[in-house]
């Protein structure tokens, strides 16, 4: 088996567990979804719900589509952490240095690098 179908099930598995996470430490997430947006659970759950399912699709023939869907999903979710960074609001019990939050957005640019690397991989 290759690197990059190896990168793509831990990858996968990784998000199942990030999606689920939303619904089983609901509180954390609630914190961070910003005021303006309506119904900040329902949403972060949509959010959770999604995690799962887009990169599920990353092991079926709408591989290229789903990542290109991720990739999107990726920058936008972002929003949140931002948001979390503008505002210097915790995450979960700790509040993140400038510092922590610019190795947290690099960590979302490695994302979206993997995810860019699985788009590609044929």
């Amino acid at each position: 088996m290759d690197v990059v179908k190896l990168l793509t099930y831990a990858y996968v598995i990784f998000f199942i567990f990030a999606g689920l996470n939303h619904f089983i430490n609901p509180g954390f997430y609630d914190a961070i979804v910003p005021p303006f947006i309506p119904f900040p659970r329902a949403v972060h759950q949509f959010t959770g719900f999604l995690e799962i399912l887009i990169p599920m699709f990353l092991l079926t023939k709408w591989r290229s589509e789903a990542a290109l869907i991720m990739i999107v999903f990726l920058i936008v979710i972002y929003g949140a952490n931002l948001y979390v960074w503008v505002e210097n609001l915790p995450y979960g019990n700790r509040v993140f240095t400038n510092l922590q939050h610019f190795y947290r957005m690099l960590i979302q640019f490695a994302y979206v690098g993997i995810t860019y690397i699985i788009y590609r991989y044929e």
